[in-house]
């Protein structure tokens, strides 16, 4: 009995690490799984491409479309996520041939969703207003928020990916990190000439890409890969944690501006949203929206009767707003009016 209790507390802590480590996948099934030279590397490459333009396809037509379900079915197919956590596997083993080809495949991946979506943004009919287009808006301006988000689903995929019984978490990973459907955006607005939401789109996916990385160099680190193989011949790992390091930094200045911008045009619309209400209260009109499209202010209102006195609205917005921001009321009237027939 005391020879048991007296292994407790050195058993306990291993036990305890076990448990939560699980069953970990060997150095060479995860080199299989992540780096597509590596065993029949035809069949890889022809399945990486096959599925990276089928993607790009589908991503384009949900976003066209406006369909999250489309959406969603071409981030489970996109097979993007695996070069980019073969790269960070490259970083944590010390291999440098297999992080450099890992990030030419993402680099051409990249580059070929974005010509195929702007092709096919080129060639299709417009169903609606880009502007209008929920599935663009929402992937044009990424904030620290969307980088926080996809450095958890980073350690997710790291993690799925390293034990073998929670490999059943992958597709829910695939949801959750957007790598092709920006890329379609930037495609599909680099089309239509808005190089400004391109960046946007295109910002969304490199910070993706950077968090997925770091999240997989870190977590293939805490599982012990970086002790099972020799460091390659001058691979210097210090110098690779170093770039993908600034690469986070450079990643999180705009997204921070991003942030801020966002944070403040929240604070805007809510001071605007109160003034309207104030403006039109009484008057026989009724706030509908309010909006910000670049610096202008929009204001949509409804109702029938005399327009309520604009020089109100702008007094009422003095020291609410900064000053010198252009505002535009949109006035929608009530009522019905057939004006004819089409004629023949």
């Amino acid at each position: 009995m005391a020879e048991q209790t007296s292994g407790t507390p050195a058993d306990g802590p291993r036990a305890l690490l076990t448990r939560i480590a699980g069953t970990r996948r060997t150095l060479p099934e995860l080199q299989d799984e992540l780096f597509l030279d590596v065993g029949d590397v035809s069949r890889k490459l022809s399945r990486f491409w096959i599925l990276l333009v089928l993607a790009a396809t589908i991503a384009t037509a949900g976003i066209l479309t406006e369909s999250t379900a489309t959406v969603i079915g071409a981030m489970i197919v996109a097979p993007l996520g695996t070069p980019i956590m073969g790269m960070g596997l490259a970083v944590v083993i010390g291999d440098a041939r297999r992080l450099w080809r890992s990030a030419a495949l993402v680099l051409s991946g990249a580059v070929v969703v974005v010509l195929l979506a702007a092709f096919l943004a080129w060639i299709l009919p417009e169903l609606q207003s880009l502007a209008l287009n929920g599935q663009v808006t929402s992937r044009t301006s990424p904030s620290v928020i969307d980088l926080l988000a996809a450095v958890a689903t980073g350690f997710a995929g790291a993690f799925g990916l390293a034990r073998k019984d929670v490999s059943d978490v992958m597709p829910g990973v695939a949801i959750a990190i957007s790598l092709v459907p920006p890329l379609a955006v930037v495609g599909i607005t680099a089309a239509a000439g808005d190089w400004g939401s391109a960046w946007g789109a295109f910002l969304l996916f490199a910070s993706n890409v950077v968090a997925m990385v770091v999240a997989g160099t870190i977590l293939l680190t805490l599982y012990g890969y970086h002790r099972e193989v020799q460091r390659t011949s001058g691979f210097h790992k210090r110098r690779a944690y170093v770039v993908i390091a600034v690469s986070l930094l450079l990643i999180l200045v705009p997204l921070g501006l991003t942030t801020a911008q966002t944070a403040r045009e929240q604070v805007w619309l809510s001071r605007a949203s109160a003034a309207a209400e104030a403006w039109t209260a009484g008057r026989g009109y009724v706030l509908q929206d309010v909006s910000f499209d670049g610096s202008d202010l929009h204001v949509t209102i409804e109702g029938s009767g005399p327009e309520p006195p604009t020089s109100e609205f702008l007094g009422q917005l003095r020291g609410q707003l900064p000053a010198g921001t252009p505002v535009v009321v949109n006035t929608v009237t009530g009522g019905l009016v057939l004006i004819g027939r089409v004629p023949a």
